[in-house]
This record gives C-alpha cells, structure tokens and sequence, in this order.
C-alpha cells in the first residue's frame, strides 16, 4: 500500500448527537433533504461497535473491499471517535467520515479513482444527512434512496438474464417496453447457455478465452460467467459501457454473496432470486 495523503484531525462541527438524536444546523437543512449527484465510484455505510461491524449498506465497493476497508480503518475510528480520514490506496481515494453516536460508531466509506476530483463539501452533506436518517431508526430503503440518488444508476441496459449452464433461468430484469424479451424469455435463457457452450467447445475450455459478447445491430449481450452462472446484459448503444462493465462485477459478487449457499443445493425453486431485484436496481435502472 502506498499511502501518500492522511489527514485525520477535521472534526465535524454541524452534528451534535444526544440520546440517538442528531441535531443539524438550519444552514444545512434544504441541501440535506435534497442531496445531489457525487461523482465517485462508491459508498458504504458502517455501523461499528468495539465487538462486531454491520455493513448497513454499499453501492459501487465490493462486499469484500468493504471488508477490507474496514480492517484496515477500524483501529484509527476507535481512536479518533469522531473526524475524517483521507488516504490514496492503490488506484483510489479513499474518504471516512466517522461520528460517535452512544454505544456505536457510524463510518461513512467513500472510493473514487485517484487522479479524479471530487466536491469534499457535498461529501460532508451526505455523511451528515445518512448520519442523521440511520439514527432517525428509519428503514433501511431511506437509506438506499438517499445513497441511489447520490449515485444515480446507469441507463442503457434492456435486460439482465441470470442462468445456469443447464439453461435454467434463475432471474431476469426486463425493460417494460422489450414485451417480445418478457414473452420469451425462457427461450432466450436456453439460446444464452447453449452458444457459451458451443462457444467453449469451439474456443476451448482451457484455452483461456471465452464468449464476452454477442453483437446485434444495435444493441449486444454482454456475458460474463462465475462457476457455472452465466449473467447476461442487453445493451444498448452507450457511453457508459465502462461503468457498465464494473458494476457487472459488483452484481455479480453480490449476486454470490447472497445466494451461494441456495446454489449448491439449488432445487429448481428461482422465486429465492426475487429478492435480487433490489441489487440490480442499485446500479442499473431498467
């Protein structure tokens, strides 16, 4: 790790915590009820206490890098109770912004690419008002409309199949207005899996390659498969095709992390999969 910047000795003056209650500044009250748009890769929210850590939520950091973040963190928030941490961590910029609220420390983890700057004032902002709705007891939908409104979710994608390599269709997302795709699409779960495995006998399995794409006029499947389950995005015409493809890797880790267990003894039952909709709606708005 190469850390070149650390700062951990602004305290945050607007927030002032009583029994669970956060008491903010008339100044800052419009601007935290609407929070804008911030461009960084990712968010997470972190409930701390000296005997367990809860993930509460994260959007666009890895279950894992969270994970780590957090180990690597965790000693100088106990330390600090309240303030900021800043550090260059590899290829990203990592902010903290952590508040003492009773028997729990709330840690709010910012990501971005290193180079790319950021508005460190409407970073504040948010802490405060996720600080504030997370003590407020509310559900923790407010706090995933809050954080997918900070970082809106990527257009362009049609649909999204998740299948096995035995054709099953495990979950699909499909654009209201794609009804051939809605009718059909059992079959195109089966047409998916057979061409990646006509794919890997023509290619070769341990040849190191594999199917990432299949190309239409306007549009394309982009593929991407994690022991034996295929994920499959309609895309259209687009910019954002980065984007794109990183928050396919998020999908699909979160996708395993949920569901690991109900995919080593998977009975034919997919209504267990329902439940991954909110995580596609996380980072793509279909």
């Amino acid at each position: 790790m190469n850390t070149i910047l650390r700062s951990t000795t602004l305290f945050l003056p607007q927030i002032f915590t009583t029994k669970k209650m956060i008491v903010l500044e008339d100044i800052y009250q419009e601007s935290l009820d609407a929070p804008k748009a911030i461009q960084v890769l990712g968010i997470g929210l972190v409930s701390m206490t000296k005997n367990r850590d809860n993930i509460v939520f994260n959007k666009g950091i890895s279950l894992s890098l969270m994970k780590d973040l957090i180990k690597l963190y965790r000693p100088e928030i106990f330390n600090k109770k309240e303030g900021k941490i800043i550090d260059l961590l590899g290829i990203f910029t990592v902010y903290i912004h952590f508040y003492t609220l009773e028997n729990e420390i709330i840690s709010i983890f910012y990501i971005n690419e290193k180079d790319r700057l950021v508005n460190y004032e409407d970073l504040c902002s948010l802490s405060r008002l996720l600080v504030k709705t997370h003590s407020s007891n509310v559900s923790i939908s407010k706090v995933s409309q809050i954080c997918n409104k900070a970082i809106p979710s990527i257009k362009g994608l049609s649909a999204l199949f998740v299948i096995n390599t035995t054709g099953h269709t495990l979950f699909t997302k499909i654009r209201n207005d794609k009804i051939k795709l809605s009718e059909n699409y059992i079959q195109i779960g089966g047409f998916l899996s057979a061409i990646l495995t006509f794919s890997n006998e023509v290619i070769g399995k341990n040849s190191g390659e594999s199917l990432q794409a299949i190309n239409f006029e306007n549009q394309q499947f982009l593929i991407t498969v994690k022991e034996g389950i295929i994920f499959a995005y309609l895309v259209e015409q687009t910019n954002n095709l980065e984007i794109i493809e990183r928050y396919m890797d998020l999908l699909k880790e979160e996708f395993f992390d949920l569901y690991c267990d109900c995919l080593k003894d998977f009975n034919g039952e997919v209504y267990q999969f329902r439940s991954f909709e909110p995580v596609v709606e996380k980072y793509f708005s279909i």
